[in-house]
């Protein structure tokens, strides 16, 4: 890394020597300003005119990072936090504590890569980074036009549209730590269709950190096309296999001192996945267009998890799990858009269905450690009474949902929108014991609205969002009783503002988001334990983001977060825990770049990445 930095350092201060006759300005600051998006409302709209906190990496942002990993890129986004825990294993924090817990929803071109209620804290490693040309995060709930899970945030990762011309290129990754990602990108441009292919493959060995090594490789396959004038659409193929080994925790101590040895020799994650899906629009006038895509999932990850190890009365003899879960989707999603031109207004009306087929398994396993060297060596099935879990679940998914769009004056826009999500569970235990069958329905209406008001150089916008959650399938099956649960639910208040300013432009968003009926796990009188919706929950915030040319060669971004996170009504373990600052949520975390653009082919930058203390337990 040293290297890296004095390399880098060098670039920065010979600019005499580098900058030559081809230098180029960087594009206008403020273009993002103008970018067209796509999640703000399932319709293309400019970022000035949507009444939300969302910010846009586009393709050239995506480019210059040559990121190998997502967080590369996200950690960019002020008010994201996306920490790296291994082999692209991840957490994430947007307007929320640095977790595991399924409050974000990641899309894909506009549709969620997984469903509602089978949450990966993961799921970020079932994206192809080859195939990325624009990534959208929205801040805050947005469950009133994507449903379930988008509480803290939602990243829309977009592919490219049809190429426009023919292109074939290679390029390699490599770092010190025994990475090399090599991605392929062949596009095929044609008259009424166009073909793209998108091939990521990436692999470490022999890293830093002992028994860390992982495969990945990642196909995109697309074809747009379009079909007497009025149809268009495309299709899109995705397969990823991934096979990870986990390393599990490290001693503190030892990693204090470089020593990154772990006590696992054969803990394992392993994803196969496809998706497959039809996009297909019609154009019925100059001012109505239908669109419908179908979509399946197929995914099954196993895994022979490091964080299911439990000790015995045995020094040497401890109990893990191999478990396998898998899931198959069918989607359809329907949009009709209605622009009624005498009152400049849009109106989209749009339905989806999700209906999920998962089963999970699970045995047990003995496991044997050699104390000596401190290490998991082995480990057999047993042959008797191994099976832990055996169940499957059906999951339905109905949704509807209106938004409407209506500008007061030429500088005013009124954006509303409304959803009603229906989950109906229905749980079957192939076991005699654990928890019962049983059937669960879930529901909730989504509101949210917001107003966007905007001069020459300046704008801003209020808006008033919910969000929920329903129970996950572990969180509500995973006890000798299924407890009664609601959807979790949070509400958001936020105001924003952006600025134009010479060679640059600022922008901010300051919120308060609630929460109540969280889910948490609560000791009954019987002694068992179960989950109930008693928790509840503040944060509140302000995210920032500046941009500014120095000069034709210097430009920097700066993102910034600065928030708190409390605990509201809530009880844990039997005491009384509210307005108490929640664990691992950062009150600061921030990220800084300078970009350097020598000539047409030559670019360097320098970035830093900041993150404040915080509390990794509460002492009651």
């Amino acid at each position: 890394m040293q290297i890296h930095f004095k390399f880098f350092l060098f670039l920065l201060l010979s600019s005499p020597l580098l900058a030559i006759s081809q230098v180029k300005s960087f594009k206008v600051a403020d273009s993002s300003l103008q970018t067209v998006i796509v999640t703000a409302n399932k319709s293309k709209e400019k970022r000035i005119e949507s009444p939300i906190a969302i910010s846009v990496l586009g393709k050239q942002q995506i480019q210059e990072a040559k990121a190998v990993r997502l967080d590369f890129l996200l950690n960019k986004v002020s008010g994201v936090f996306m920490p790296s825990i291994g082999n692209e294993q991840h957490m994430m924090s947007i307007r929320q504590p640095v977790s595991l817990k399924g409050l974000y929803l990641y899309l894909e071109d506009g549709l969620p890569i997984r469903t509602s209620g089978l949450f990966s804290n993961n799921a970020l490693i079932e994206i192809n980074t080859a195939a990325i040309q624009q990534i959208e995060v929205i801040k805050g709930p947005a469950s009133a036009l994507y449903g379930a899970e988008a509480i803290g945030g939602v990243v829309n990762f977009i592919h490219a549209p049809r190429p426009i011309k023919n292109q074939l290129s290679i390029s390699n990754h490599i770092n010190n730590n025994g990475l090399l990602k090599t991605d392929l990108v062949w596009n095929k441009a044609g008259k009424k269709s166009g073909w793209s292919v998108n091939l990521s493959q990436i692999g470490q060995k022999n890293g830093q950190l002992e028994y860390s090594d992982y495969t990945k490789t990642a196909l995109s396959i697309k074809r747009d096309f379009t079909f007497k004038k009025k149809w268009t659409g495309y299709q899109q193929l995705q397969y990823i296999h991934y096979d990870g080994q986990m390393t599990g925790t490290v001693d503190s101590l030892k990693f204090q001192a470089r020593n990154y040895t772990t006590q696992q020799s054969f803990t394992y994650r392993k994803l196969d996945l496809i998706r497959i899906r039809q996009n297909l629009s019609y154009e019925w006038s100059a001012t109505q267009k239908t669109t419908v895509n179908l979509l399946y999932r197929g995914n099954t990850m196993g895994q022979n998890p490091a964080y299911l190890i439990a000790a015995s009365s045995n020094p040497t003899k401890f109990r893990g799990q191999i478990n396998s879960n898998r899931f198959d989707a069918y989607v359809v999603d329907l949009q009709h858009q209605i622009n009624l031109k005498k009152l400049k207004s849009k109106i989209l009306i749009g339905g989806y269905m999700d209906a999920t087929q998962q089963g999970l398994i699970a045995n047990y396993i003995d496991i044997f450690k050699d104390t000596n060297i401190n290490k998991f060596t082995s480990y057999t099935r047993k042959a008797i009474d191994s099976l832990i879990t055996n169940y499957q679940t059906t999951i339905y998914n109905k949704a509807v949902y209106l938004n409407w769009i209506q500008p007061i004056t030429n500088r005013l826009r009124i954006n509303a929108t409304l959803r009603y999500d229906q989950f109906n569970y229905q749980f079957k235990n192939k076991l005699a014991t654990g928890t019962p069958s049983a059937n669960n329905m879930f529901t909730n209406w989504a509101p949210k609205i917001g107003m966007t008001y905007n001069q020459l150089n300046w704008g801003g916008y209020v808006n008033y969002s919910e969000g929920f959650v329903p129970p996950q399938i572990t969180e509500i099956y995973n006890a000798i009783r299924v407890p009664y649960l609601l959807p979790q639910s949070f509400s958001n208040y936020e105001i924003g503002s952006w600025v134009r300013i010479p060679n640059g432009y600022f922008e901010w968003s300051l919120y308060q988001l609630n929460g109540r009926n969280e889910i948490i796990s609560v000791r009954q009188a019987d002694g068992v334990n179960l989950n109930q919706n008693t928790g509840q929950t503040k944060h509140y915030g302000i995210e920032y983001q500046l941009k500014y040319n120095f000069s034709k060669l210097f430009q920097i971004n700066f993102n910034g977060s600065n928030a708190k996170h409390l605990y509201v009504n809530t009880i844990l373990k039997g005491t009384d825990i509210s307005n108490k600052e929640m664990v691992a949520a950062p009150r600061f975390f921030s990220n800084l770049t300078v970009l350097s653009q020598w000539n047409s082919a030559l670019s360097s930058s320098l970035e830093w990445q900041h993150q404040s203390g915080y509390l990794s337990l509460i002492h009651i």
